[in-house]
């Protein structure tokens, strides 16, 4: 009787270790090309904390590199222009909700 409840014991450890090593699916957003500026959706800043500190989104500060370093939020990123003065989208981090804001 002792053997089959260690055995038992074991084999349902083993089993909430394996259930708590399983990985979490990544957060998978959908790129939205939106018609103007208007239609581009907003949200309150509460909003905005409440994803950055879960880990689900960046902060993007959409002013110069100058006012960036000058000031910006804590974790936010400027985006990179290259040679010819385009912005390379491609150093956003994927799978994550980009949250711009400006001053």
């Amino acid at each position: 009787m002792r053997l089959s409840k260690l055995l038992f014991l074991t084999g349902l450890f083993g089993s909430l270790i394996a259930a708590a090593c399983q990985t979490q699916k990544p957060l998978v957003l959908e790129y939205t090309k939106y018609q103007n500026e208007a239609a581009v959706p907003r949200i309150s800043a509460e909003e905005a904390k409440k994803d950055y500190d879960a880990g689900n989104a960046v902060f993007v500060d959409s002013r110069g590199k100058t006012a960036f370093d000058a000031e910006h939020l804590p974790g936010a990123i400027v985006l990179a222009q290259n040679a010819t003065g385009e912005y390379d989208f491609d150093t956003l981090p994927k799978g994550k909700k980009i949250i711009v804001y400006c001053s």
